[in-house]
């Protein structure tokens, strides 16, 4: 009982788990803005995945499957590219 489970979402050290059909490494080579970038982290982090994605959506204008690669990468620390 030491983890914090949110909705049976939540894996141990309290990151989102990773749906299958998202693969965070897709998101390598698609550019961000940095404030969206953060502000989408800080949204996964805190447990509102659909804010996060929205900050996404309204920065670049990806579609749906490219911002949820984008979210996850951002919590999993994995590089995302910086675009204006």
């Amino acid at each position: 009982m030491g983890t914090e489970v949110f909705g049976g979402r939540k894996k141990e050290g309290g990151l989102p788990k990773i749906p299958r059909s998202v693969d965070p490494r897709r998101a390598r080579s698609l550019a961000v803005p940095a404030e969206a970038q953060a502000d989408a982290r800080m949204f996964m982090l805190g447990g509102d995945t659909f804010r996060a994605l929205k900050v996404i959506l309204d920065a670049t204008g990806y579609d749906l499957r490219q911002a949820r690669d984008i979210v996850y990468a951002l919590v999993y620390d994995i590089e995302v590219p910086r675009g204006t």
